[in-house]
C-alpha cells in the first residue's frame, strides 16, 4: 500500500485541507531509540511529498538542527493561504533538544509555537531518537508519531497523538488499515536535502560544541544569560533533579524558595515520560 492511500496520510490530508484547515505537528523516532534506522531520510521523503502536494517549494532554510533557526523559519513561513513545510532533525542532539537547555525558554517558544500551530499551516517535522525526550509539551501537542522499525530498515508505523478522557496523558494509537509503511532510502539515492542535513551534522560534530544553537550563533550562550535568569535556570535544575528523585512539588518548592505551581510549570515528572 502506498503512503497516499493509508488512513494515517488521509487523516493528515483531512486536517490541512478538512474544515480546520491547519498544519501538522509529527515527531519522527525509532524502535529502540536505533541509529541508523532512517528516521532523517523519512523526514526528506515525507518534505519532498508533502510539498509537492502543497505546491510549496521547499528549500535548504526549512531544515536545520537549531531550534532558534526553526523558530525564526517558522515565523517567516506563509500564513492560512499556503501550507508548508519544515524539518527539525536530531532535536534531542543538538539546539533545542540539548540536556542543558531541557527546562530552557527556546523549548517553551517550540511548544507555544506549535500550540499556536493552527495560524500557519506549516507541516513539522521533528526527528530524535526517541518521541520521550522531546519537551512534554510538545509531545501533548503532537499531532502524529511516526515510528521508524529497526528491521527491515525502511519502514515506519504511524501513530495518531490524543489526550485520555479522565486526566489529559499522553495517548498514542495505532492505525489498523497497515501495520507499516514503506519509505525510499534518500541517502542511498543521493538526495540533494539529505546530504544538505548530513553536512550540518558533520559540521555539528567538528565543531568544538554539540550545540546547533551556538554553531548558528556562538554568542548565543549560557555565559550571556543576566544573573536573575542564570538563577532561575539553577533553581529548576535543582527542581528536576529533586522531582526524579522522588520529592513533592510542595516539598521542592520550600527548598528552591518558589510556589509549589512554579515548580509543575518548571519541570517535568519522568514517571510520565
Amino acid at each position: 500500500m502506498h503512503i497516499t492511500e493509508t488512513n494515517w496520510w488521509n487523516d493528515m490530508m483531512h486536517g490541512i485541507y478538512g474544515p480546520r484547515k491547519g498544519g501538522a505537528r509529527i515527531i519522527i523516532d525509532a524502535e529502540n531509540a536505533a541509529t541508523g534506522a532512517g528516521k532523517t531520510g523519512l523526514a526528506v521523503y515525507l518534505a519532498r511529498l508533502l510539498s509537492r502536494v502543497f505546491g510549496y517549494e521547499f528549500c535548504e532554510e526549512d531544515m536545520t538542527l537549531s531550534g532558534g533557526h526553526y523558530l525564526d523559519r517558522w515565523r517567516e513561513h506563509p500564513g492560512a493561504e499556503q501550507p508548508s513545510v519544515l524539518i527539525l532533525d536530531e532535536l534531542a542532539a543538538a539546539g533545542a533538544g540539548n540536556s542543558r537547555r531541557s527546562m530552557s525558554t527556546q523549548n517553551v517558544e517550540l511548544g507555544s509555537a506549535w500550540q499556536l500551530m493552527r495560524k500557519k499551516r506549516i507541516v513539522s517535522l521533528v526527528t530524535l531518537p526517541h518521541w520521550s525526550r522531546a519537551d512534554k509539551t510538545m509531545r501533548q501537542q503532537a499531532d502524529y508519531r511516526l515510528w521508524c522499525r529497526e528491521r527491515p530498515i525502511g519502514f515506519f508505523q504511524p501513530y495518531s497523538v490524543g489526550a485520555t478522557f479522565d486526566d489529559g496523558s499522553i495517548s498514542t494509537s495505532a492505525y489498523d488499515d497497515v501495520d507499516r509503511i514503506q519509505f525510499p532510502d534518500m541517502d542511498s539515492e543521493g538526495d540533494e536535502f539529505y546530504e544538505m542535513l548530513s553536512g550540518q551534522k558533520d559540521e555539528l560534530l567538528d565543531s568544538e560544541y554539540f550545540d546547533a544553537d551556538r554553531l548558528r550563533d556562538p554568542e548565543d550562550d549560557e555565559d550571556n544569560l543576566t544573573p536573575e535568569e542564570a538563577a532561575r535556570q539553577e533553581k529548576i535544575k535543582i527542581a528536576q533533579r529533586k522531582r526524579e528523585s522522588g520529592d513533592t512539588a510542595r516539598e521542592i518548592a520550600k527548598d528552591v524558595d518558589m510556589s509549589h505551581t512554579w515548580v509543575l510549570e518548571n519541570t517535568e515528572n519522568t514517571a510520565e515520560m
